[in-house]
């Protein structure tokens, strides 16, 4: 549009100029219409990027929400898998302790294992989602392929320990703790580390919360 405004502009000047009878107030005319041009140009430009702040506000929230709802159930699975070492490491610790070998210990892994397990499935089963950017998605695949790896590394600890700890194959309650020291030292995943991937997609979602 203001292009074709230029083009009418140069052509009324050029008009003018021809037949004016004064040629000296021509410059005065021409700063007129240029200040005219100017201020026009300006409330145009001002109009279309509320349009465009508007629409990627809308685009925004729209977006935040998606990842709101996307990190809430996750943070849910976050919790079960801490939930699930916090259990691990009481066990251990009673095995530990424990004069004579209680097979409630063994049941107690077994169930563990079982809901670790479970975890695990629902872990693979998170899925980045459609709606946002391409940086954001990039960034969330990151994040679930850290915490596939995370889950596999818990599942892996407390199936192995549950093998060493199972009383028709170990009775020795040393060589029993011994193994499994072995296993928490080798196998534990050192850590979920997503902040910084968590942090970039609010940075691009303008969410500070």
């Amino acid at each position: 549009m203001l292009y074709g405004l230029s083009i009418v502009a140069f052509a009324a000047l050029f008009a003018i100029y021809k037949f004016l009878p004064n040629k000296k107030i021509f410059p005065y005319l021409c700063v007129a219409l240029l200040m005219v041009f100017a201020v026009s140009s300006f409330i145009q430009n001002r109009h279309s990027r509320e349009v465009m702040t508007r629409a990627q506000i809308e685009e925004l929230q729209y977006r935040q929400k998606i990842f709101g709802d996307w990190y809430a159930e996750y943070q849910k699975d976050i919790n079960q898998l801490d939930r699930n070492w916090q259990r691990y490491y009481s066990i251990v610790d009673t095995l530990k302790t424990a004069e004579v070998y209680e097979y409630t210990i063994y049941e107690q892994l077994i169930d563990l294992e079982r809901e670790t397990i479970d975890e695990k499935r629902k872990i693979y089963a998170l899925t980045v989602p459609a709606d946002l950017d391409e940086e954001s998605r990039e960034l969330l695949t990151r994040v679930i392929r850290k915490t596939k790896a995370y889950a596999d590394a818990q599942a892996k600890t407390i199936s192995l320990t549950r093998q060493a700890a199972n009383p028709e194959i170990v009775t020795d309650l040393n060589v029993m703790n011994k193994r499994i020291n072995e296993i928490t030292i080798r196998e534990s995943p050192a850590g979920l580390f997503t902040a910084t991937e968590i942090f970039a997609i609010r940075d691009i979602l303008g969410d500070k919360d």
